[in-house]
């Protein structure tokens, strides 16, 4: 396995992950997007579908909403990187972007860098795991609102709007076409990745909402977690420390 980088779509047979963007559970049955990355020693990482235990660490695979996988790196000051796919240095405006999320703070980047990949490797993956993505990305869904504020790289995780796209037109058709099939997929297949991005926006929106009510409860006051559709559960926070060729990871338990 590569240190990082995204490495195949499956169907999850077990609904126990959280995404690693998002944090909300990846349904039964669903496509997820595996990513590869490197976990030092210690508590298992958030979103792997564990909650306590001991992680002997090194390569491993974390997993994503197909839906979540893909951003475009709408960051005007980001600097050229390599692309994960071809190695290419790939600029912001052509380039698209996969991420995790911040434990604590979900649908906001984490300190650990993200993978960058250009239009045609993105292209690339996505046809290749065709038969697995179809009904599940579309490039109508693309354009469609998300349920964190997505405009600049940086932004706040409180509202939802539309997605960070590029305004000149010919480059919005070029990062649109990472997500046309090969050949094209039927209107229906269409309409249910649609559907499903609205369900899935609706999920991460009531999520968030609770995030928001426990950030506001008074520091000495206990909260009704049955209320607020959210079991209690013992956080811890850290930062796994860095070791060459690896990544820092965020843990909680």
């Amino acid at each position: 396995m590569s240190a990082s980088g995204l490495t195949r779509v499956e169907i999850d047979q077990h609904g126990g992950a959280h995404c690693g963007w998002c944090d909300t559970p990846i349904a039964k049955g669903t496509s997820r997007v595996a990513r590869a990355f490197f976990h030092q020693p210690g508590h298992y990482s958030r979103n792997n579908g564990a909650t306590t235990g001991y992680n002997q660490g090194g390569p491993q695979d974390l997993y994503m909403h197909s839906q979540c996988t893909f951003q475009y790196d709408a960051n005007p000051k980001g600097q050229p990187a390599g692309c994960t796919g071809c190695g290419k240095m790939v600029e912001p405006p052509h380039r698209v972007l996969s991420r995790f999320g911040k434990p604590g703070a979900r649908c906001t980047p984490a300190t650990s860098g993200p993978l960058y990949y250009c239009f045609s490797c993105t292209h690339d993956f996505v046809q290749t795991h065709r038969e697995l993505l179809t009904g599940y990305l579309a490039a109508e869904q693309s354009e469609m609102p998300v349920a964190w504020r997505s405009a600049g790289p940086f932004a706040s995780s409180s509202e939802g709007g539309p997605p960070a796209l590029p305004k000149d037109k010919t480059l919005r058709a070029q990062y649109l076409g990472c997500f046309h099939f090969e050949p094209p997929q039927s209107e229906e297949d269409a309409a249910t990745a649609r559907s499903r991005h609205d369900e899935l926006q609706n999920v991460i929106s009531e999520a968030l909402k609770r995030d928001r009510l426990l950030r506001k409860r008074p520091a000495d006051t206990s909260v009704d977690h049955a209320a607020i559709g959210e079991a209690p559960r013992k956080k811890r926070q850290a930062q796994a420390p860095e070791k060459k060729g690896g990544q820092k990871v965020d843990l909680v338990e």
